[in-house]
Formats: structure tokens, sequence, C-alpha cells
């Protein structure tokens, strides 16, 4: 069930990983469970592991799922599924080492947020206006010299209110001053997309680079730096507002990001060299799986579904 390793205690917590989601997925064969027994009974280790596992599974499903589905902000969440959460999670992180399982308080923290699929809109004190993208949140720290937001993961789109206070975002190490009212900031695996809807903004990017774009203009930052001003259709950047989600020649690592943010699971891929695809296409956000079919139908990678909750992007 699991890789060989020359650590016993790793190997047996590794093995009791796989077993336990294999058990409890409702799926496992007759033959796989005495096999699950034999295994059981060939150490005490294993059977040590086993039971540790048990006692997580009791407290699951008192966890609230902090990437519940809702696409209306009134409804109210749903608690983690134990089984979902080990297909999504220990699963990924038994079969194929890719991914970790991430506890709640990764998710936790942030004065306003939003689950997967799920958006909102709320107004800050000073009356700025700001929309949360699905699976994104910010945390506020407004003081009587400044206003400051940082966005902590996702997407949000800011409408700024007149105040003598500056009004910054600051994200992935990078920040954004407003010089006028209406723009977006876009956080995605680790990179920052910045566009300018209505006047300007100025930004100061990791390493100290600083950069004025105006309106209809774009740019982005990451570990690399400051990227280049280029025009930009804002309003293609700001489709998921009116629930479409639209890329033009872009990266499939920025495509996975967004996509994960409305699906129930997440797509990670086993290459890093796939992650500089280019995609362009236009998707209804009600449909994420729409994007999955997409890429499998135009990019030469083929995908491998563990689970409904994990899929994984290889190389054709």
């Amino acid at each position: 069930m699991a890789r060989a390793n020359n650590d016993p205690d790793r190997k047996s917590r590794d093995e009791a990983i796989a077993w336990f989601v294999r058990i409890h997925s409702g799926e496992a064969s007759e033959a796989e469970r005495v096999a699950h027994a034999a295994w059981m009974a060939a150490d005490p280790l294993n059977r040590a592991e086993y039971a540790k596992l048990g006692n997580i599974w009791s407290d699951l499903d008192r966890i609230p799922d902090p990437r519940a589905i809702s696409l209306a902000p009134s409804v109210g969440r749903r608690r983690a599924s134990r089984r979902a959460f080990l297909a999504g999670g220990a699963a990924a992180f038994a079969a194929t080492g890719l991914i970790a399982v991430a506890g709640p308080s990764a998710f936790l923290g942030g004065d306003h947020a939003t689950g997967t699929g799920e958006q909102d809109s709320v107004t800050l004190s000073d009356g700025t206006g700001v929309e949360l993208d699905a699976d994104s949140a910010i945390a506020l720290d407004f003081t009587d010299a400044v206003r400051g937001v940082r966005l902590l993961r996702g997407r949000a789109f800011f409408d700024v209110a007149k105040d003598v206070r500056p009004f910054s975002v600051s994200a992935a190490g990078g920040s954004v001053t407003a010089l006028g009212t209406r723009f977006v900031v876009h956080e995605w695996a680790g990179a920052v997309t910045v566009s300018v809807q209505e006047s300007a903004v100025a930004i100061v990017a990791p390493g100290g680079a600083e950069v004025r774009i105006n309106a209809g203009e774009g740019v982005s930052y990451g570990d690399q730096g400051l990227g280049r001003v280029r025009s930009n259709d804002v309003e293609a950047e700001l489709a998921w507002r009116r629930g479409k989600l639209i890329f033009e020649d872009r990266p499939l690592r920025q495509v996975i990001a967004d996509v994960n943010r409305y699906r129930s699971g997440t797509i990670r891929v086993t290459d890093d060299r796939l992650l500089a695809m280019r995609v362009s296409g236009i998707f209804d956000i009600g449909n994420p799986d729409g994007v999955l079919d997409a890429i499998r139908g135009t990019l030469p990678v083929r995908t491998l579904e563990l689970t409904r909750y994990l899929v994984l992007l290889r190389p054709a």
C-alpha cells in the first residue's frame, strides 16, 4: 500500500494512512479487508499507528468544513464528511506524496473569508466596498493613520472610499496602494496579479521594485520580481463577479489555482513542467470541471482521478 521506507515508524505510519483511507472509503473489497487484517496482525507498530488515526477520525465530524461548497453566501456551511476529508486529503498524501493534509488552522484567520465556490461582498468601516472571490480571505489593519488590508489568499476587488488615510493592500510580500478607487488583487500559486479598473495604483514588489499602473493596465509580481506592465482586459479579470472564469493565454499554474477555488477537492500536477503550459478559454464557475475537460482536450496531459476529490495531471 505504501512505498518502502527505511524508517520502520514512518513506514508503518504511511501504510496506516493508506489503509485507513481505503477501509473507510466505502469502496474496499473483501480481499482488501482480509489483507488489511493481515497487515494489522503482522506488527504491533502497525496496530498502534492505525489506532492513532482512529482517535483523529472520531473528532472529524465536529470540525466545520472550511472549504464547503456554497454558491449562495446565505446557505449555512456544511460539516466536513470524514470520508470526504480522507479521500480528498489523506489519500493524496498516502498514495502520491504530492500534498500533505492541511489541518483547519491552514484555513482560519482573517476578518472576512469565503469558502470553496462561495463569493461575498462586504463594506468596510470606511465605506470601502470589497468583493471576495471563492476561497479568499482578507485581514484588516485600520488605524488613525492608515487603512491596511492583507490579502491572505484568493482574489478581491476593491472600490475604495475617499478618506485622508492612504489605502493599501499587501499580498505575497508586495503592496498595492490606491491612487484612486477600483482595482483587483489576485493571488495565485505564490504570484500576484493587480489590475486597475479606475484611476491608478502604486505597486511595490518583493525586492523593492516599484511601478504605477493606470486604468486598463495590469502587472504581476512574485519571487522572480516585477513583471512588465501590460494593457489588460480588466473585465476578463473581473469575470468571476459575473459567474465566469476567463483565461487569455494564462499559465496552467494560474488556471489550476483559480479552478481549485471552485472545486470540491483539488487538482495537482506530477511534473512542474506542465505548469508553464498556456490556457485560453471562457468557463462557467458553476461547472469547474469544464476547465478540466478543456485541459484534457487541448494540452498534452493525462488526468488520473484517484478519487472525485483528487485529480492528478500528468504528461501525456
